[in-house]
């Protein structure tokens, strides 16, 4: 009992006598900085892009965007969008977020970055997101619409954002079509075959059509959420429809087929726009979209 008595008096001496100097001492880690994420409104062009998503070739939307973001806070981020919008897809409504540890001055910031990313790419807002804000979880709904250009002519004003058909279509027998789409269903049978999605369960909530004079007509289609290409698919089956290469009532059996073949052709790129993106409840397509007026017009709604 002795030897360790005397051991631990011997540890307690050597502990006591040490002399520590101050440039010894290791300061307490200053507590990080909150991290803040902002929000982005934008619109763009779809047709000089690859698309939204990052790509190694770098002439994606998203990459534009972060190539600008890295010069103006001279560090890189990585943004988030709310919709992954396909090769020459346009976008009247697009969100992304992005997270830095410090506070921006938003009115500086949003003119860089406006004096910065392509004259293709818009911007309408950048704010500070609100807490919990996410651009994909927080979405209830998305709007996308496709137009076409039908007849015998053309309008180079339009041509950028329709599928110019010269001919005309059976258009009540595509609206008819276009009602078993509505709802929940699997639609793998209007997947792209390499998406990455591992379930194929969506809901579109409302589907509805315009006329806009005698020659463009539009379909909206509202849903929570779409797979790859779903739209594209969706809209070349209804033109087969129209064609009279199909029946109104092959779309269910398109459905339970669940594999891609069975659908139609992928429709061209350019008449799709992603046109809105809803943050509050929305059901049905918004009724001033519907007007009959004879203009091509384009959603601009800001942050």
């Amino acid at each position: 009992m002795t030897r360790w008595v005397t051991t631990i008096e011997k540890v307690m001496e050597s502990v006591c006598n040490s002399k520590v100097s101050a440039d010894e001492i290791i300061p307490a880690k200053a507590p990080a900085p909150p991290t803040i994420t902002y929000r982005i409104d934008l619109n763009y062009i779809g047709t000089p892009f690859y698309g939204w998503q990052s790509q190694p070739h770098g002439n994606t939307v998203q990459d534009q965007i972060e190539k600008a973001l890295a010069t103006i806070l001279r560090e890189k981020v990585r943004i988030s969008g709310a919709s992954r919008t396909d090769t020459g897809v346009h976008a009247e409504h697009q969100v992304a977020t992005f997270r830095i540890p410090r506070e921006l001055d938003l009115r500086k910031t949003m003119r860089s970055l406006e004096a910065l990313i392509p004259e293709a790419i818009g911007i309408t807002g950048l704010t500070v997101a609100e807490p919990g804000f996410h651009p994909i979880q927080s979405a209830h709904a998305k709007l996308y619409r496709y137009r076409f250009w039908l007849g015998r002519g053309s309008n180079a004003f339009t041509r950028r954002y329709t599928w110019a058909i010269p001919y005309d279509l059976n258009l009540d027998a595509m609206k008819e079509a276009s009602r078993a789409f509505a709802g929940r269903h699997n639609f793998k049978s209007l997947a792209a075959m390499d998406g990455s999605a591992k379930t194929f369960e969506r809901t579109i909530l409302d589907i509805q059509w315009a006329h806009k004079g005698e020659n463009l007509v539009e379909i909206y289609l509202l849903g929570e959420g779409f797979l790859k290409q779903m739209v594209r698919n969706l809209v070349g089956t209804l033109v087969e429809v129209g064609q009279g290469k199909r029946a109104p009532d092959e779309m269910a059996r398109i459905l339970a087929a669940q594999d891609r073949t069975k659908a139609g052709m992928t429709a061209p790129a350019n008449g799709l726009s992603l046109v809105e993106i809803h943050y509050e409840e929305a059901l049905v397509v918004p009724e001033h979209f519907l007007s009959p007026a004879a203009s091509l017009s384009f959603a601009y709604p800001r942050a």
